[in-house]
């Protein structure tokens, strides 16, 4: 009982903010961002739970668009598949942290190839144009989650306050699809920063508000961002040595209640919705206005683990 009670909160955090996203339309992360800082998130345990949180949710949504067969996987097809499995196994009993990182990789891996085979020939980058933004990307998102270290944890809350704002902002002059097409892909790359600072991805928003003449970037940014996070995840991990099952229990909570409502589908013609626009400033605001205090995560029953690489020492 002691446990149901403390992973309820998890559960619940991530069924909320899959549910108010889906009947509001706003971002997902940001939902879970402010739920988490209300939790009592400290700056370093919401990194890693974000990250973690968004990669996951991120393969529940798009298998809800699109069925996953293991008959039907590119790297890992039949059989085949037991190799990952093992693996997974094997490292999930050294340490539980890249057992579940690698169990991720694997079906992202399998996503992105069929991302990948899904861009017209003509117009698909190169493995290597790929690679190169992948590791651009995912500097970007590490750098975010290092400057996170030195950032006072009693001000964060704002920092994530003001993001939310920006990108709020970000949509209302994104609505004329004519403008900005020489620094789209500027704006794509700084949003993979503040996914390492705050956590935030909005892939959905910025698909949604692709420009009229799509860049590389554009088309292949569901795939570039999601690399970078799982490399900020393990960076992040390293660097603030913790790990939250708390994190796994939202990402369940989410996948519920995306398996019962669904996602909110913006559109990709036109202005953005500005009655989503409204939800997310007014959540934003009053957000800031609780105040919410970095007291720590709520903790689990071996919740918290000590890395075997500590490469960083803060």
């Amino acid at each position: 009982m002691e446990l149901l009670s403390a992973i309820l909160p998890f559960f619940g955090a991530g069924l909320l903010g899959a549910v108010f996203s889906r009947f509001t339309g706003m971002n997902m992360s940001m939902c879970l961002l402010m739920i988490f800082l209300y939790m009592g998130a400290k700056p370093g345990e919401l990194i890693v739970a974000m990250l973690l949180f968004n990669v996951f949710t991120y393969f529940t949504v798009y298998s809800q668009e699109h069925r996953m067969n293991m008959k039907t996987f590119v790297i890992f097809p039949g059989v085949k598949f037991l190799l990952p499995v093992f693996i997974t196994v094997i490292l999930a009993a050294i340490s539980p942290f890249f057992g579940i990182v690698f169990f991720v990789i694997v079906f992202l891996l399998e996503i992105f190839a069929k991302i990948y085979q899904g861009i017209p020939q003509k117009v698909r980058p190169t493995k290597g144009q790929l690679v190169q933004m992948c590791v651009i990307a995912s500097v970007l998102v590490v750098i975010g989650a290092v400057i996170v270290e030195f950032v006072p944890a009693a001000y964060y809350y704002i920092l994530a306050g003001i993001v939310i704002l920006a990108f709020a902002a970000l949509m209302w002059f994104a609505g004329d699809r004519k403008k900005w097409n020489r620094s789209w892909d500027t704006i794509l790359y700084g949003t993979t920063f503040l996914a390492g600072l705050t956590g935030i991805d909005a892939t959905d928003w910025l698909t949604a508000m692709r420009r009229n003449e799509q860049s590389v970037l554009s088309r292949c940014y569901p795939i570039v961002v999601n690399s970078a996070m799982v490399v900020g995840l393990i960076a992040a991990y390293l660097i603030f040595r913790y790990f939250s099952l708390g994190a796994l229990f939202s990402t369940i909570g989410a996948a519920v209640g995306i398996r019962f409502f669904g996602v909110e589908t913006h559109s990709t013609k036109g202005k953005f919705s500005y009655l989503t626009l409204g939800i997310a400033v007014l959540a934003a605001l009053v957000f800031m206005i609780i105040q919410p205090q970095p007291v720590g995560f709520p903790e689990l029953p071996m919740s918290d683990e000590q890395p075997h690489f500590q490469f960083f020492n803060f």
